[in-house]
């Protein structure tokens, strides 16, 4: 037994099982009473739902689960094949690496704070994307992915892109396994069918501020 493997599956574990609700330091453990507005001077806007890329980057937290997706998703896989083999073994493998790099979308994209929510961990996605379908594939996926956001309406439709575009370039550049791939792909938009069949809305983020209009 590969003692030196085991412990790097128990880290990759602990990167990809980590819920991002916990990297807030200090955070309370009961969510705080919403804030009270004036409704005669501001009034909210709840249509828009699109994702802005400079205010995502602008968040450290969205960098640390980009870093935690993409190391703990590689680490996974290479342990595994390291603990199980490569040949015959392959498809346990696959099958193993699958149940994990799961529990971690899973865990990244239901939110209980005060009520049951869905969240897209669209830079964690991403990161595993970088770390199972190689650097330049999922680095090329992700910036086309922000390049597009702009136009579209929501995250729903942010992951819709992002995953077929890891899959499509999967196909298209050497050095990248096919497995991974659809692997990747199922995975980011696990997400979006999750929101479509609980009929919930899938938030880009948990911090957004209220954009207030004044009334004259």
């Amino acid at each position: 037994m590969n003692i030196y493997a085991i412990i790097c599956l128990f880290v990759a574990a602990i990167l990809l099982w980590f819920p991002r609700g916990w990297l807030r330091l200090g955070a309370r453990l009961t969510p705080k009473p919403p804030r009270k507005y004036n409704q005669s001077k501001v009034e909210r806007d709840i249509y828009d739902n699109s994702v802005k890329p400079l205010a995502e980057a602008a968040k450290p937290r969205n960098w640390i689960d980009l870093a935690r997706g993409a190391i703990g998703a590689v680490t996974v896989v290479y342990t595994l094949q390291e603990l199980l083999g490569t040949t015959e073994s392959k498809g346990a493998v696959l099958y193993s690496s699958v149940g994990m790099l799961l529990v971690g979308v899973g865990i990244q994209m239901i939110r209980l704070e005060g009520r049951l929510s869905l969240f897209a961990p669209i830079f964690f996605l991403q990161g595993m994307a970088i770390g199972l379908i190689g650097p330049l594939a999922g680095l090329l996926a992700m910036v086309g992915t922000w390049a597009f956001s702009p136009v579209l309406p929501n995250s729903s439709a942010v992951l819709f892109v992002q995953g077929g575009l890891a899959v499509c370039l999967a196909l298209l550049l050497p050095d990248s396994d096919m497995d991974l791939a659809l692997v990747v792909g199922a995975l980011t938009w696990l997400p979006v069918l999750t929101a479509i069949l609980t009929q919930r809305r899938l938030a880009a983020t948990f911090d957004k501020k209220m954009k207030v209009i004044p009334r004259g």
